[in-house]
């Protein structure tokens, strides 16, 4: 740092401005102002306070100039004890003179844009001061004798650190317009600075247990005149001055209004605005709680269909069981029947095997008492004709009871395809119940499009309703046209021409549901991806399908989330939205922080800033929200395959809908083995386990 400073030498114009000045002031018949302004000044001149003391100037003007103090070395305050308008802004001022209440006659201080880091405590002694402006200084603190300037009207501390007031403030009674930042303010609270002067003052009045009365009660002259210039010439410098600081007030005071009444209409404009959005924000709940009533009034209308449909198909179910029952136990009567036609038959060889050893016998009794051949061949011939009757009799009996087994085979077997038919005409009107219910719910949903529009992320989370109503419908007619083909194979067994035609229509019925719901459960899957990737930023979704973690697009674009928002979070919280591998969190995060990282480097490269809700843990549905799972599985027979009788029949042949090849041997076929259609389409059915 040098030790000698070399001042700043004013130019050529600021000097003769300033002699042109100093001459102007000392002529006579001039003014009582002394205006010393944009003159490059380090300080000023010792002729200039010896001017205001002679001259008894009343208003001096120093602003704009490189002021550093205000008294040069070897002056005195006294020479401007007759000052009552003293402009000092816009210099490099770091402190006011201690004794600055030696100007007691001071009515306007104005050190605007400076660099003052504290007041002097003697300012308490400017008795007649009337506005003080402090505005874009460096000040941390006011001292409490400002409460003592019993005639201070305006004041501004705006633009500076100061955080609390002074709790004398609340002395000066004649306060009407205080300008300071009320964002920063601790004491009084914000709130209460934003609310204009009177508020504070109240506040202040009320912490030092005083009454507040308004300033109006307490108003002053704006600049007092000095009675013996008036007197002396009406019509004078002196007149003309004071004119021109009262002018000059009232315009500083009524800025100071215009600035405060702006503040209230701000102030104003803003409750209007918040209580605008609170309207806002009741109709948004309201339509969303009677969009939520609308959902579940027909969820719980499908669920009550699905019960039905449930409780019907557990219905014929039981029919089904039943009549398995019944042929079961049909063949096994059968069976104990041939059981005891093998026991007649060994029954008969064993009466052969008799009548053998009785001829024998008999042979050896002929030989023992010597009948004669005429007898034997009698007797034999009695033998013979009785054993050929008796056989003959058995006969008869055997075909009876064949006769009486086939007649009962064929009622049994009339009884089983008259209860299937009744069964199949029972399904059939349940599935034309199950396509009205759908034509009802499909028109109601086009209908309520922009409600379905509103509901949608919170269908979406929950793995799309629609979407999972569909897959559970296909895997019931997967399962439907599986037992179609096991039954058209035994009725094929059977001869019933009628019944075929009848299974052969509904199977085609069946499949042309099957495509048509194959075809809304891809457009449906379409439009949700559609819908999902509108919502979150491009790049995101790129991310997601890179990493093959499409399935998650849901919970991503449920939370609103964002690569800004990503790049704040950590696995643990990617494991809580319901991403459950942990290579897959780390690298997610990963590729977002590089995502961003290159962004800043490449401003163009930056994702487009959309407006996303804080991420929120998801919430478990509520009971009646939750959509009702199906019914159990139904049990299906495992049917082989008709090509190689091994392996269990696994597709499905569209457009005939037979159920009747595995996945091995369907590959070469060309048209359907049972029926010799084309095949249009293969399906394969997956069983659970």
């Amino acid at each position: 740092m040098p030790l000698f400073f070399r001042k700043r030498k004013p130019s050529e114009e600021a000097r003769k401005r300033l002699e042109y000045q100093m001459c102007l002031a000392k002529e006579a018949g001039a003014d009582d102002i002394l205006d010393i302004s944009k003159c490059e000044l380090s300080e000023i001149p010792f002729g200039a306070f010896a001017t205001c003391k002679v001259l008894q100037k009343k208003v001096l003007i120093v602003h704009t100039n490189h002021l550093t103090s205000l008294l040069p070395k070897s002056c005195s305050l006294l020479s401007l004890a007759t000052i009552k308008v003293l402009d000092l802004h816009d210099n490099q001022l770091t402190a006011l003179p201690d004794d600055l209440g030696q100007l007691t006659a001071l009515q306007v201080l104005n050190v605007e844009r400076n660099q003052l880091t504290q007041l002097p405590h003697s300012i308490g002694n400017l008795t007649q001061l009337q506005t003080l402006n402090v505005k874009d200084n460096k000040l941390k603190e006011l001292p409490d004798t400002l409460g003592e300037l019993r005639s201070l009207r305006t004041l501004n501390i705006s633009g500076n650190e100061i955080q609390r007031l002074p709790q004398m403030l609340a002395h000066v009674r004649t306060l009407e317009m205080l300008s300071l930042d009320a964002s920063t303010m601790v004491y009084p609270p914000p709130e209460v600075c934003s609310a204009g002067t009177a508020a504070i003052l109240q506040f202040l009045c009320k912490e030092s247990g005083l009454e507040y009365y308004p300033p109006s009660q307490y108003l002053l002259p704006v600049l007092e005149q000095d009675g013996t210039n008036s007197r002396d010439s009406p019509d004078g410098p002196t007149d003309r001055v004071s004119r021109e600081e009262v002018e000059w007030q009232n315009r500083f005071s009524d800025y100071e209004k215009r600035k405060e009444q702006k503040m209230l209409e701000k102030l104003e404009f803003e409750r209007r605005l918040e209580l605008g959005q609170r309207e806002h924000a009741q109709l948004l709940q309201q339509s969303s709680s009677q969009k939520d009533e609308i959902l579940q009034t027909v969820k719980e209308e499908q669920f009550r269909l699905e019960q039905g449909l449930s409780e019907r198909q557990r219905h014929l179910d039981a029919e089904r069981q039943r009549l398995q029952e019944q042929l079961k136990q049909t063949e096994r009567n059968i069976s104990s029947r041939i059981q005891k036609l093998l026991q007649e038959n060994q029954r008969q060889k064993k009466s052969s095997e008799i009548l053998k050893s009785l001829e024998n016998e008999r042979i050896r009794m002929e030989q023992l008492m010597s009948i004669t051949q005429e007898e034997t061949e009698n007797l034999r011939r009695r033998e013979v004709a009785s054993a050929m009757q008796q056989m003959l009799t058995e006969r008869c009996k055997n075909r009876l009871m064949q006769m009486a087994y086939e007649s009962q085979r064929q009622n049994l077997a009339q009884q089983a395809c008259s209860s299937m038919a009744e069964m199949d005409e029972r399904f059939q009107q349940i599935l034309s119940w199950q396509q009205m219910d759908q034509n009802k719910a499909i028109s109601q949903i086009l209908q309520e499009s922009a409600m379905q529009k509103a509901a949608f992320e919170a269908l979406q989370v929950k793995k799309d309703l629609m979407h999972r109503q569909i897959r559970s419908q296909i895997k019931l007619i997967e399962t439907e046209l599986l037992q179609l083909t096991q039954l058209e194979l035994k009725r094929k067994s059977l001869d019933t021409e009628t019944l075929q035609e009848m299974v052969s229509e509904q199977r085609w019925a069946l499949s042309n549901l099957l495509q048509q719901l194959l075809k809304e459960k891809q457009q449906r899957e379409e439009e949700l991806r559609e819908i999902l990737e509108e919502g979150m930023e491009s790049q995101l979704v790129a991310l997601l399908e890179e990493l093959s973690a499409e399935h998650y697009l849901p919970i991503f674009a449920h939370h609103r989330l964002s690569l800004a928002l990503l790049s704040q979070m950590n696995p643990g919280d990617l494991a809580k939205l319901g991403v459950s591998e942990a290579g897959l969190q780390h690298e997610i995060l990963r590729k977002v922080q590089e995502l961003l990282d290159a962004a800043r480097i490449q401003p163009e490269l930056k994702p487009p800033v959309g407006e996303f809700l804080t991420p929120t843990a998801p919430q478990e549905p509520p009971e009646s929200m939750r959509p009702s799972a199906p019914p159990a599985e139904l049990e299906v027979q495992a049917s082989e395959c008709v090509v190689c009788l091994e392996q269990e029949a696994q597709m499905i042949f569209l457009n005939c809908g037979h159920v009747c090849c595995c996945q091995q041997c369907c590959q070469p076929l060309r048209t359907c083995p049972l029926c010799r259609q084309d095949i249009v389409q293969r399906l394969r059915i997956y069983h659970s386990s």
